[in-house]
């Protein structure tokens, strides 16, 4: 008869093969997203021909300074916007404040960061954010495209709901985040109301 250890029991979880194995979590992005990995690819040359479609609603920006493109559908569903964290990606003081506050009167619970290392820390919190609202320029030469590259390639954070809000509105950058699969590009100044139709519409509320 084989002797047993005093240290080792033959009934214990870690020794039973039907024992359930919780799934582990990666929050660590540091591996995932390095600065240098973040920072813009060399300017592109402009493409021989702009696609004509892209530029449907062209004079209603001009007039109300404002772009929204909804790429993805989400599925409709009850958001209990206290439980709802939203990632605010800014780098200007005043407009990263100022989505601080318009999201938080609307009850939303919000984190915020300037830069990519801001980005890293903010995301290794738990819980992970529901919605990320994204510029495309940030501190130390970040590029928010980079990010969101970053954030579709992951495979906890592929369905995240991203918005682009920036002051970038050719043609090519509207091409390049809806092709990244960004779920809403507006530009900026938006208007508040614009913003949150955006929010909720990304969300699937």
């Amino acid at each position: 008869m084989p002797q047993v250890r005093p240290d080792q029991n033959a009934h214990s979880p870690a020794q039973s093969p039907t024992a359930p194995v919780d799934e582990a979590i990666d929050l660590d992005f540091t591996g995932v997203f390095k600065l240098q990995d973040l920072k813009p690819d060399p300017p592109l040359p402009p493409p021989k021909k702009v696609p004509q479609d892209i530029l449907i609603g062209a004079q209603e920006l001009l007039k109300g300074n404002c772009y929204i493109n909804l790429s993805r559908r989400r599925p409709a569903r009850v958001v209990d916007v206290a439980r709802t964290t939203i990632l605010i990606v800014e780098d200007n003081t005043t407009t990263q404040y100022l989505l601080h506050m318009l999201l938080s009167r609307a009850g939303y619970l919000t984190r915020r960061a300037g830069c990519a290392a801001e980005f890293i820390a903010a995301m290794q919190k738990a819980p992970l954010p529901d919605l990320v609202i994204l510029d495309i320029h940030l501190k130390d030469n970040v590029s928010g495209f980079k990010i969101l590259t970053k954030i579709r390639a992951h495979p906890k954070l592929k369905s995240l709901p991203v918005i682009i809000l920036s002051g970038e509105t050719a043609p090519e950058n509207l091409m390049q985040g809806v092709s990244l699969g960004v779920d809403a590009y507006l530009s900026k100044p938006a208007k508040s109301s614009a913003l949150m139709d955006a929010v909720k519409a990304a969300l699937g509320g």
